[in-house]
C-alpha cells in the first residue's frame, strides 16, 4: 500500500513538472535590468555609464557594455583625432563589473524592466548576436552613438518605439549645456569642450536625443509606459541603488564664469596695453610686450587652426561650423616669429606683427556681429569676453610700441 501511494505521488510531481515545462516560454525565467553608473573621477568617466544586465534564473548575470575600447588599439591616435575611433559590445560577469565601479566609488543604479517573455528572449538574443566579434564594433559619436544610446536603442527596438515616443517632448538643455554641466568639477575638459563644440550642440534636442546622458537615460524609462491589462504600466517595474556613491551630485545647470573670464581678459589686455605705452621708453617692457605677443599668437593660432583642423579634415561632427574660430585667428600664430622681433625692438617686425592682431581682432568682431545673423549663433559668450579685451589690448600696445619707432 505505502508503495502505491509514493508512486501516485512520484507520478503525480512528474506530470506536474511535465506540465509546467510545457508550458515554459523562452525568456520566462529572465529578468532584464539597465544598470547606471555614476561618473568617476577620470575625463572619461565625467559623464557616467550604463550598461544592460540579462539575469537567467540559475545565474548571477552577465553585463552588456558598449563602452568598451582599449587604449593600446592599433592607430589609437590617428583614429581618435580623425573622428573614426570604434568601442564595441562586450560582455562580462556581474560580480566582477560592480566590484570595479565600487573601488572606483561610482554609484550603481538598477532599473529592472517589465518585459514579456518573448521580449527578454529577443532582447538578450539580439544582444549575444550584437556582442560576436564581427558584430561587436561600431563608429563612436559623442552624442549621437555611443554607449548610452545603444543602451537606449536596444530597449527601445524590445518594446516596439515606445522609448522614443516618450522622448518626444524638448529637453531643458543642448548637448553643449549638458557637456558643460558634467565637466563643470575639472575645468580643462569644461574649457576644452567649451571651444571645441561648434554650433550643432547648441540646437534644440528631445529628451531621446539628451538620453547621450546615462543619468537621462535612466530618467527617461522612466516615462515609458507600455500596454498592460488595465491600460498602460510603466516600463520600470522596481529601481534599486546597489551602491551608493560618496562624491558630491553633479550640478542642474551648467556654470555661468562669464563674469570671470571677462575679468581676465581685461586684466590680460590692460597689461598688454600698459607694457606697449611704457616700451617707448622702458626696453624691459618691450621685452614683455614681445613676449607676450609671441606667446599668445602662437597659443590662440595653433587652436584655431585645430579648430578648423576638426571641422575640415575629421569626422567630429560636434566639432564642425566652430564660430570659436573667428575668436582664434588661425594666422596670429604669425606672431610667434613677430613676438621675438618686437622684443629686440625691430621696426618691421612691430609693424607686422600690429597688423596681424588688428586682422584677428577685426575677424573676432566679425564673428561676433555675425551672432545676429539666423542661424549663425552659437553659446560662445564666455570666450568672446575674454579673447575681445585681449585682442584690442595687444593691439593698443603694438601700437604705442610702433610709435617709439
Amino acid at each position: 500500500m505505502g508503495l502505491r501511494i509514493l508512486l501516485a505521488a512520484a507520478l503525480t510531481v512528474f506530470v506536474v513538472s511535465g506540465a509546467r515545462f510545457a508550458r515554459a516560454e523562452p525568456g520566462e525565467d529572465l529578468t532584464v535590468s539597465v544598470l547606471t553608473f555614476g561618473p568617476g573621477d577620470h575625463p572619461f568617466f565625467k559623464f557616467g555609464h550604463n550598461a544592460i544586465l540579462v539575469q537567467p534564473k540559475d545565474d548571477s548575470g552577465l553585463v552588456y557594455n558598449f563602452g568598451t575600447f582599449a587604449f593600446d588599439s592599433p592607430g589609437l591616435i590617428p583614429k581618435f583625432l580623425r573622428g573614426r575611433f570604434k568601442y564595441w559590445l562586450s560582455v562580462s560577469r556581474m560580480e566582477e563589473t560592480f566590484a570595479s565601479y565600487v573601488s572606483d566609488n561610482r554609484t550603481i543604479e538598477a532599473q529592472e524592466l517589465e518585459l514579456t517573455s518573448a521580449q527578454k528572449w529577443a532582447l538578450w538574443q539580439s544582444l549575444r548576436d550584437n556582442a560576436r566579434p564581427e558584430n561587436r564594433e561600431y563608429l563612436y559619436d559623442y552624442f549621437r552613438d555611443n554607449c548610452s544610446t545603444r543602451v537606449r536603442d536596444a530597449i527601445d527596438r524590445a518594446v516596439g518605439g515606445r522609448v522614443r515616443q516618450a522622448g518626444q517632448r524638448p529637453a531643458a538643455m543642448t548637448f553643449r549645456a549638458d557637456a558643460l554641466r558634467m565637466t563643470a568639477d575639472f575645468f580643462p575638459e569644461h574649457l576644452g569642450l567649451n571651444l571645441g563644440l561648434g554650433r550643432p550642440t547648441d540646437a534644440p534636442i528631445t529628451l531621446w536625443d539628451e538620453a547621450f546622458l546615462p543619468e537621462r537615460m535612466r530618467d527617461l524609462l522612466r516615462d515609458v509606459r507600455i500596454p498592460g491589462e488595465s491600460g498602460g504600466k510603466p516600463l520600470v517595474k522596481s529601481e534599486r541603488t546597489l551602491f551608493a556613491a560618496r562624491r558630491p551630485p553633479k550640478p542642474d545647470r551648467p556654470p555661468n564664469w562669464t563674469v570671470y573670464f571677462l575679468g581676465a581678459g581685461l586684466a590680460l589686455g590692460m597689461l598688454l596695453a600698459g607694457l606697449g605705452r611704457l616700451a617707448r621708453r622702458h626696453p624691459v617692457a618691450r621685452v614683455g610686450l614681445g613676449i607676450g605677443a609671441s606667446l599668445l599668437g602662437f597659443i590662440f593660432g595653433v587652436l584655431g587652426l585645430i579648430l578648423l583642423s576638426l571641422w575640415l579634415l575629421t569626422d567630429h561632427k560636434a566639432a564642425h561650423a566652430n564660430a570659436n574660430i573667428f575668436l582664434l585667428a588661425p594666422w596670429s600664430v604669425l606672431l610667434a616669429g613677430y613676438g621675438v622681433g618686437v622684443a629686440l625692438g625691430w621696426p618691421a617686425a612691430t609693424r607686422k606683427a600690429l597688423w596681424v592682431v588688428v586682422a584677428a581682432a577685426g575677424f573676432a568682431t566679425i564673428g561676433v556681429l555675425a551672432k545676429a545673423l539666423p542661424g549663425l549663433s552659437q553659446s560662445n559668450l564666455e570666450l568672446i569676453v575674454f579673447l575681445l579685451p585681449v585682442w584690442f589690448g595687444l593691439a593698443v600696445g603694438l601700437r604705442g610700441a610702433t610709435r617709439r619707432g
